[in-house]
């Protein structure tokens, strides 16, 4: 019989290879990063409410992580969208 506990993880690992599946057709784009964003949203969900138990945890505690999960996206698409620029201002050389 499978639990809860393995339906999630069992959701993770097919989420996981969704991605690599988009990784190793070598088309960078939109589309990719899109699917990364939607990847991150709803795997580090999963981990947060299921294996770290979040779900009935102090709801301050689960806001900061959950803040987590929105900032990491929008940093994704920010890298994406300026790239080149973010580079150039990280670079040491």
């Amino acid at each position: 019989m499978i639990g809860n506990a393995e339906r999630i993880w069992l959701m993770l690992i097919g989420l996981t290879l969704v991605g690599i599946f988009f990784a190793e057709t070598g088309q960078a784009g939109w589309l990719l990063t899109m699917t990364v964003v939607t990847l991150i949203i709803v795997k580090g969900g999963l981990v947060i409410d299921f294996y770290m138990d979040m779900r009935s945890a102090n709801q301050r505690i689960r806001n900061i992580l959950r803040f987590f999960i929105i900032v990491i996206p929008v940093l994704v698409i920010l890298i994406h969208a300026w790239g080149d620029e973010v580079q150039r201002l990280t670079s040491v050389f």
